[in-house]
């Protein structure tokens, strides 16, 4: 172990080695000791006015507050500071959830990942056992009365989820601490029976009826709409309406629920480029002039596929900037437009 003086004024800083004993650093705040065996730093402890820090490499670290812990970390062996394989590996007291506080415990797995997250409040009643191997997460009140029930796999991270839950805004932020796209979200009263908030998540925003502070909302893809544009049939809906609606994620999802191929039974359009099999790149007319909003689809382009086994047509939404079919079916395929303007492309021995 090297010890080095810095910032004592030019040519004043030393250093020295030490292979053996303790070293003591002191300031007007802090006090620090560290232990050194072999020239190898062992321990190091920070001592303020209220907490006390010890590290200990390759064991674990410890945050006392007097005598009592309040927060625990434990190592491999063998290293500095990865967390503690199969077994308990962190350990924080008096974590605030739900106007209450407890005990946050997380376990590792056997590779040395994240793996389960228990939270007991400090009256011994259980908060929620959280695991990456389960597809439900059920929270408590400190009371013991139920909270709330999550349906959906859940990622255990090093970031607790007790941390979300205790921000309290209307989604409590379980996009955080969800695994995957859909899940559904049931939030209840402090009586544990009365149902507050309640409504299913997919790709990650709402979507559907929901029920939110004991009132009914309606979402599509994220966006609040009306019960009437909700519920009624697409069908009824005029086209060039839907293409000026100005959320671009609303505008979307609507189109989606319409359908594009009775979009194109509504709205002029053009074909642009062709293919051998029938299939067509088509350019909608959307009606939207030069000096309209710039978020809103002036120039929508269309793919139209059709299945070789069963004939069946798909019609697809591409980029406006494609010129050619192919280049459009191989977009669909997941390239990106750089690679595809620069020649690359998929061969199918066989399309299914």
């Amino acid at each position: 172990m090297y010890v080095v003086s810095r910032y004592g004024g030019r040519g004043r800083s030393i250093w020295t080695s030490i292979d053996n004993g303790t070293v003591e650093v002191r300031d007007r705040r802090n006090r620090v000791s560290i232990k050194v065996r072999d020239g190898i730093v062992l321990e190091e402890t920070t001592r303020t006015k209220n907490k006390c820090t010890i590290l200990r490499y390759g064991r674990d670290l410890t945050i006392k507050e007097g005598t009592k812990p309040l927060y625990q970390e434990f190592y491999e062996a063998g290293t500095l500071r990865r967390m503690k394989k199969r077994g308990l590996w962190k350990r924080q007291k008096d974590f605030p959830l739900c106007g209450a506080k407890g005990t946050l415990e997380c376990y590792s797995t056997s590779c040395g990942s994240c793996g389960k997250e228990i939270f007991t409040y400090d009256n011994r009643k259980c908060a929620y056992v959280a695991a990456r191997w389960r597809k439900k997460l059920v929270v408590y009140y400190p009371s013991g009365k139920l909270w709330m029930v999550l349906k959906g796999k859940v990622c255990v991270s090093q970031f607790p989820i007790a941390e979300q839950l205790e921000k309290k805004n209307s989604n409590f932020d379980i996009w955080r601490f969800m695994d995957g796209d859909d899940w559904d979200m049931t939030v209840y009263g402090l009586d544990g029976t009365t149902v507050v908030t309640q409504g299913h998540f997919a790709n990650q925003q709402k979507q559907g009826k929901w029920l939110e502070n004991s009132k009914v909302k309606y979402y599509m893809s994220g966006v609040k709409v009306s019960r009437s544009l909700y519920e009624e049939d697409p069908a009824a809906w005029n086209p060039h309406d839907v293409l000026r609606v100005p959320n671009a994620q609303l505008r979307c999802s609507l189109l989606n629920r319409m359908g594009y191929d009775k979009l194109l039974d509504k709205v002029d359009f053009r074909v642009i480029d062709g293919a051998d099999d029938g299939g067509q790149l088509l350019e909608v007319k959307t009606g939207i002039g030069r000096k309209s909003e710039s978020e809103l689809d002036k120039k929508m382009r269309l793919i139209k596929v059709i299945c070789p086994s069963t004939g069946q047509t798909y019609i697809l939404r591409v980029p406006p900037d494609i010129e050619k079919f192919e280049q459009a079916r191989q977009w669909t395929f997941g390239l990106q437009r750089a690679g595809i303007r620069d020649g690359v492309h998929l061969n199918f021995l066989k399309e299914t």
